[in-house]
């Protein structure tokens, strides 16, 4: 029987949307495809410590598979990569995804083969924000943060996704007073304005408390994707995100937009040449 593989990889949101492609992409080719979530650098967490379990679709590695889907590394001698290509027919590789989308590949083509690997953190073919409702339903645990934080909101509350860290693109095409021009701007709409800040840097968390005091909601928590205390922040985050009435965010980044889709939220990126471009394939919720 043919079957098709994909790998996670990147962060919450790439892995997200890639897994929304797979889901697409195996409706239409009607091959089964078998998702695997496996923790690496960036995401030291299972699938089920975040969402409930979906072992039809997306599951977590097991056994050996933690070894054959591992990322290769010169600490396990590349030896994951040997194995793949000694298991499977017709391999992908994550970095290959770009050029292969602006080239016009045929996925849908190259899956229907049958025994093929991917391993991804860019979308590859269309897709539905339905497609992440269901593949995507948090865990209890989840919930109830996530039911503690929005009761807090106002009638009228808006999403701040400010991404620093290590991503230059957001750093460079993102500044602070972006974020502060469009909250002031919503101030002077709404009195009661709330505004929920998610953002993995402690120092902007400082300066939006002090420009804007108790309108300012956010995860008492330091940012960190190398626990499952840290991924599970940041998933909270993303689903008080989509229960907001527009999201602003940040160049180059899969979160906020991804958070838009799961609340069908009107959605804003504050870039310094005002473009604001949204790097997904998320079709109308059909």
């Amino acid at each position: 029987m043919k079957t098709n593989t994909i790998i996670l990889e990147g962060g919450l949101g790439n892995r997200m949307r890639v897994a929304a492609a797979a889901f697409a992409m195996a409706q239409r080719t009607g091959i089964p495809m078998q998702v695997i979530w496996t923790s690496q650098w960036g995401m030291r967490c299972r699938f089920d410590e975040l969402f409930q379990e979906n072992e039809v679709f997306i599951r977590d590695a097991q056994g050996f598979e933690k070894i054959l889907f591992a990322r290769p590394t010169w600490k396990n001698l590349h030896l994951p990569r040997l194995l793949q290509r000694l298991s499977f027919q017709h391999i992908i590789l994550a970095p290959q995804i770009w050029d292969l989308n602006k080239e016009g590949f045929d996925y849908e083509a190259w899956f229907k083969q049958g025994n093929t690997l991917m391993t991804a953190y860019r979308d590859f073919c269309p897709w539905t924000s339905d497609n992440l409702h269901l593949l995507f339903q948090p865990n209890e645990r989840v919930c109830e943060i996530v039911n503690a934080r929005t009761s807090k909101f106002s009638a009228h509350s808006i999403g701040v996704h400010i991404r620093r860290a290590d991503h230059q693109q957001a750093i460079d095409q993102s500044p602070l007073e972006l974020f502060i021009t469009a909250i002031d701007r919503e101030i002077e709409q709404y009195d009661d304005l709330c505004i929920y800040l998610a953002t993995d840097d402690e120092a902007t968390k400082t300066a939006l408390f002090s420009r804007y005091g108790g309108r300012v909601l956010t995860s008492p928590a330091v940012a960190t994707r190398d626990s499952t205390k840290g991924i599970r922040e940041a998933l909270v985050d993303m689903l008080t995100l989509s229960h907001t009435q527009h999201i602003y965010g940040s160049a180059g980044s899969t979160f906020s937009p991804i958070a838009a889709c799961l609340g069908d939220v009107p959605i804003t990126i504050l870039q310094r040449d005002g473009k604001g471009s949204i790097d997904l394939l998320c079709q109308t919720k059909s």
